[in-house]
């Protein structure tokens, strides 16, 4: 009897790479090795670069999670696909739906969530694998001024240093002879140093969303300025994870009346949100990132509600036909092709909600441990 052929491992990782998550998950227990593979850090990468890099391979996530008198629950997973330039929504089992949380989400990144929990620590989260990692959230004492003090934070990878990293910033205003600015104390934790450091701090307008968002490396806020002259100007400010520098990016032009901002990152690229006080709301995807000429309007959307709510983007398709939204506390999908929304869930049983927040994410075994 002829023995079966054995495949190279590198004509295996290129197969393994192409099929569903789900999938892999059941191949971990075909044997030792493939578990041993399949759970290689260097898997990981390659399995979530060809992921990026492919769309049409790619499964994006969308978790929900309610904040109901306090106490959230992440409750309702649904996979993302985009076909023939639409995008479909399904919903899904989580193996961490049984994780009771007080939570918030401060980002996503490769596969992993970055929650809050219920006793001052925080959370990386695989919904996927159902595998978590809690550490400790930083805790400083500081003068509170007239002001206050606002608490931002970031999420993202550090890829020259191959390192999950956390910002948490410390916001304080101050009024100036121009007008209020904002003093910002940052502190940086290191997944793969299990540490909080701090990092030189900047100055900046009011940092807006308590969230940033991560792509291309660098997180992104959206700042906005308040002059005494009265005017008021907006844009993204910037931290690049692996170089710990600040910079700053113009948002699109956009037409007169109050405006509001609101960022969100699809397929690797920054969208912006123009939310107007006309219930109307533009989106905008970056093209190629750093470059402010390629600020690019992908559609118009106009709120169905009578009151005033904010949009903000959560995944757009390759054409921008259809745009998966976060409107007040709804996700809903808009079609572009008849100006339609389809509501995705509903996130609570109950109308004694505080506010659901929703993150997607990209399908992988990435580990919360480093």
């Amino acid at each position: 009897m002829e023995e079966i052929p054995t495949l190279p491992q590198d004509i295996i990782v290129e197969i393994l790479i192409r099929l569903p998550l789900k999938i892999l998950l059941k191949f971990r227990s075909v044997s030792k090795s493939w578990l041993s593979l399949l759970s290689d850090s260097q898997f990981h990468k390659t399995h979530i670069n060809f992921s990026m890099n492919n769309p049409k391979f790619t499964d994006y996530t969308l978790a929900a999670v309610p904040t109901v008198s306090g106490l959230g629950k992440i409750c309702h997973v649904y996979t993302i696909r985009s076909e023939n330039s639409s995008v479909i929504v399904s919903k899904h089992e989580c193996p961490s739906k049984t994780l009771s949380l007080s939570a918030w989400i401060l980002g996503s990144c490769n596969g992993l969530i970055c929650l809050t929990t219920d006793s001052f620590n925080l959370m990386l989260l695989n919904p996927c694998t159902g595998k978590f990692n809690v550490f400790p959230d930083l805790m400083i004492e500081y003068e509170v001024g007239d002001g206050g003090v606002h608490i931002r934070y970031g999420f993202g990878y550090d890829a020259y240093a191959e390192d999950y990293k956390v910002v948490k910033m410390f916001s304080f205003p101050r009024i100036g002879n121009e007008g209020r600015r904002h003093v910002n104390m940052v502190s940086v934790y290191s997944l793969k140093g299990n540490s909080w450091s701090s990092i030189q701090g900047f100055d900046s307008g009011y940092v807006n969303g308590n969230v940033g968002v991560f792509a291309n490396g660098v997180l992104h806020w959206e700042g906005c300025y308040d002059y005494v002259s009265g005017g008021i100007s907006s844009e993204i400010v910037t931290l690049d994870l692996a170089k710990e520098r600040y910079g700053r990016i113009a948002l699109p032009r956009y037409e007169g009346g109050g405006i509001h901002w609101t960022l969100g990152e699809s397929r690797g690229r920054l969208v912006a949100c123009c939310n107007y006080e006309s219930n109307k709301a533009d989106i905008w995807v970056m093209k190629e990132y750093g470059v402010e000429k390629t600020w690019t309007k992908l559609v118009t959307i106009s709120s169905p509600d009578d009151g005033r709510v904010n949009i903000s983007p959560l995944f757009v398709a390759e054409n921008g036909d259809e745009v998966l939204v976060k409107l007040g506390t709804e996700v809903t999908l808009y079609n572009s092709r008849n100006a339609s929304f389809k509501r995705i869930a509903d996130y609570v049983s109950t109308d004694d909600f505080l506010q659901v927040q929703v993150a997607t994410y990209l399908e992988s075994l990435a580990s919360p441990h480093i």
